[in-house]
């Protein structure tokens, strides 16, 4: 609280943009983010964004798949293990820094396959004609689409210095790697976004309403918000309010693998679902387990001699340490997971209901999300922009 109050004495919490500053060619600045550097890189066929401060180079890839909740149960824990196998191969390069899966429920709707059907569902009138008919036509009013995206961030190369690109060939032969697990975990990749689809989509995440700028990174920049304040608990970016979400706990028994349905799909608004997945060294892991290992030690000693009895949530929490603990000297790798949720509305009002419909949703999912107060701003570069930002 001390930080947030020192941030708002200081005017450190807005920000606006003046509309005589220059767009500096190759650069994106973010409000509380730094100004980061973009490199439309060939052989990526897309676009890199530079972080010095961080000492990343990050890649942004929509991602498709078929229909996971029509699969029978078999097909989709399939998918499931195909997905752990990428997540697995990315723990294997030691230049992977962070992984962030971000799933969007924008403005959008299903008007193109509403115009599709209408063009070929031909004149005859059968049941299921009907009911798709009918469910395009929801889907057309209630005007929302998802959209899938994996941003990649990787370390710099020791000494890379801007114009030296051939530099960062390793890093893109890297990341197409990544587009050959995707495709073997039966994912549909489309190809990294190049910079007017990252100002398309960064235009959105900030205000869902706004008009992407639609020129290339060749002669102009990509614009910063006009205007942006941090409150205690939103974030106001032009039009549109922000509230970001931490997912503090997660189901404890066994689900699913669905079981983030009530969040994803509904009439959810506007909303984004991030995972972040940070590789864990093994040494460093096995140092963690040990240390957390050696403290539950002390913990029953001293139960012990006080007569206390061991409960179940402690029980639950050294079988877990073993079974990681087993896992990393089997040759496993080890992730560090964190989840983030951020609602978007056009009012404060607006925002109100669609926060109260969050939390029901996350209970129906058996997670607790906790609102991230006074750090709106920093935890919605991390939630809501497919930038893979540091965790909070």
């Amino acid at each position: 609280m001390a930080a947030w109050h020192a941030r708002r004495l200081t005017d450190q919490t807005r920000a606006a943009q003046r509309t005589r500053a220059p767009l500096r060619p190759g650069t994106l600045t973010l409000p509380g983010g730094g100004r980061l550097e973009l490199v439309e890189h060939p052989g990526l066929g897309g676009v890199l964004l530079i972080d010095r401060r961080a000492g990343t180079a990050t890649a942004v890839l929509p991602v498709a798949s078929s229909g996971f909740l029509l699969d029978d149960g078999s097909a989709q824990e399939h998918k499931v293990a195909a997905w752990g196998r990428v997540l697995a191969g990315l723990c294997q390069q030691p230049t992977i820094a962070r992984v962030q899966l971000l799933v969007r429920t924008v403005p959008g709707g299903l008007s193109p396959a509403r115009k599709w059907w209408s063009e070929h569902r031909g004149t005859g009138g059968s049941p299921i004609a009907a009911a798709v008919a009918a469910m395009l036509d929801d889907g057309f009013l209630t005007a929302y689409r998802r959209e899938a995206l994996l941003a990649v961030a990787a370390r710099l190369p020791r000494g890379y210095r801007r114009g030296h690109d051939e530099r960062l060939e390793p890093l893109a032969a890297q990341l197409d790697a990544i587009v050959s697990l995707l495709r073997a975990a039966d994912l549909n990749p489309a190809g990294w976004l190049d910079s007017t689809g990252l100002a398309t989509l960064l235009a959105g995440a900030y205000d869902p309403r706004a008009t992407a700028h639609q020129d290339s990174l060749t002669d102009r920049a990509i614009p910063a918000p006009m205007g942006v304040e941090e409150w205690w608990a939103s974030l106001t970016v032009g039009t549109a309010v922000h509230a970001t979400y931490w997912v503090n706990e997660w189901p404890r028994s066994g689900t699913h693998p669905g079981f983030l349905q009530p969040l994803l799909l509904g009439d959810t608004g506007t909303r984004v679902l991030t995972l972040l997945a940070e590789p864990v060294s093994t040494a460093r892991a096995l140092r963690e387990i040990r240390r957390t290992k050696v403290e539950h030690a002390a913990d029953a000693a001293q139960r012990q001699r006080i007569g206390q009895v061991e409960d179940e949530a402690t029980r639950a929490e050294i079988a877990d340490l073993q079974r990681r603990e087993a896992e990393l000297v089997a040759g496993h790798g080890d992730l560090r997971f964190t989840g983030l949720v951020t609602v978007s509305a056009e009012s404060e009002a607006q925002l109100a209901d669609r926060c109260v419909a969050l939390e029901t949703a996350a209970a129906q999912a058996m997670c607790e999300v906790r609102r991230l107060v006074g750090q709106q701003g920093v935890a919605f570069l991390a939630g809501a922009l497919p930038l893979a930002r540091g965790v909070l």
